[in-house]
């Protein structure tokens, strides 16, 4: 990256001070996260330059071997890029479901602290008291829901003349 680029990333994105200390002890080519780097890059070329006479002769047998079979090469291929899809889709829904748990723990333990702060702040009895009011009013309402409910099946029941329509041929 260009050293202008970096700069200007650098004092654009974030505070001067945390920019001033990122170009004094990453960024500077004396600091010692810079040496370390270029002695672990060093290092990896050396590596690397020592395996590429063993790799090469087995790369150059793989290349060979894929060039005589080009219809196995395709199916290999594509079982290849089968199984990453299939992979990186498991990330996803690992990442889906740990973030879902992580907002419905978060929630239920908000639910249980503000229920906890409402007791402590009303009492207990005053707590427990609008807890059989609240719990008396859902009751009451799903008492009229199952009768809405009801009389709306029966309703269908008259029109459709009683019959459950199975096994009969209704003409639609």
């Amino acid at each position: 990256m260009d050293a202008s680029l970096t700069s200007r990333l650098l004092t654009e994105l974030l505070p001067p001070d945390v920019a001033l200390s990122v170009r004094t002890h990453l960024l500077n080519p004396r600091a010692p996260f810079q040496i370390y780097k270029q002695a672990a890059v060093a290092q990896a070329q050396a590596w690397l330059a020592a395996l590429a006479p063993v790799v090469q002769p087995l790369a150059d047998r793989v290349l060979a071997v894929a060039v005589e079979n080009q219809g196995v090469t395709g199916l290999v291929a594509l079982l290849c890029v089968v199984t990453a899809t299939v992979v990186v889709m498991n990330w996803v829904r690992r990442l889906i479901m740990w973030w879902t748990r992580l907002v419905m723990r978060v929630v239920f333990w908000s639910a249980a602290a503000a229920l906890l702060a409402w007791v402590c702040n009303r009492g207990v009895v005053e707590s427990v008291t609008d807890a059989v009011v609240l719990g008396g009013r859902v009751v009451g309402y799903l008492g009229v829901l199952k009768d809405f409910w009801w009389q709306e099946y029966e309703r269908y029941e008259a029109r459709e003349g009683g019959s459950s329509g199975y096994g009969e041929g209704r003409g639609r």
